[in-house]
């Protein structure tokens, strides 16, 4: 982003700071975002947010009724490459449903991805499916079940609805996939705008 872009040019300005300041205005310029974004009610219909820190890089969201809770965490995955060029970011998704005293706790874990074509529309998949005693009782000595994939066809099919029925959706992956890239982008303008702030003293 930052240096590929502007190396080439701002940093032969000859500047005090090796052309920084330049450099930076100019990714600020072409990454403007004015303001953090917020998921809205709208865009997650089934769930309510119940952590999403400006800072942060976690999303956690809740639905809850008399009956169970389900608990969707989102970040997003690390940043791929095809030889130089970026690949459209994906976001890891961990679910957890639970009922009122009954052990154990089940967790998915997704990954969402971006639709092919500009529609911005997304979608997920079932990478893994286990339970636990108690949320967050994973541990690397613990059997958590066989890959997800090697699981009987008919019965991924039927988790994946089970995740389905529970509001855990494309309509909701799209929604927070977007909503993560964009807080990364927001996330990233501030980083910048404190750096232009700390070059301007030395002009």
């Amino acid at each position: 982003m930052l240096l590929r872009r502007l190396a080439g040019s701002a940093l032969r300005r000859g500047a005090n700071d090796g052309g920084v300041l330049a450099a930076v205005r100019a990714e600020i310029a072409h990454e403007l975002s004015s303001s953090p974004p917020s998921l809205q009610s709208q865009d997650i219909p089934d769930f309510s947010t119940v952590s999403d820190p400006q800072r942060g890089q976690e999303v956690l969201l809740r639905r809850r009724d008399a009956s169970e809770e389900v608990l969707v965490s989102a970040m997003l995955a690390p940043l791929r490459f095809e030889g130089e060029e970026p690949l459209p970011r994906d976001a890891l998704m961990k679910v957890f449903v639970s009922k009122p005293d009954v052990k154990p706790v089940m967790r998915f874990d997704c990954r969402a991805f971006a639709g092919e074509g500009d529609g911005g529309s997304a979608d997920y998949d079932v990478t893994a499916a286990c339970y636990h005693p108690f949320a967050g009782d994973a541990g690397v000595d613990k059997y958590e079940g066989p890959q997800f994939r090697d699981l009987d066809p008919q019965l991924q099919v039927a988790l994946k609805g089970y995740l389905l029925a529970r509001g855990v959706n494309s309509k909701l992956a799209s929604s927070l996939l977007h909503h993560l890239v964009e807080k990364e982008l927001w996330q990233y303008v501030n980083w910048l705008k404190t750096l232009e702030e700390m070059f301007s003293k030395d002009h």
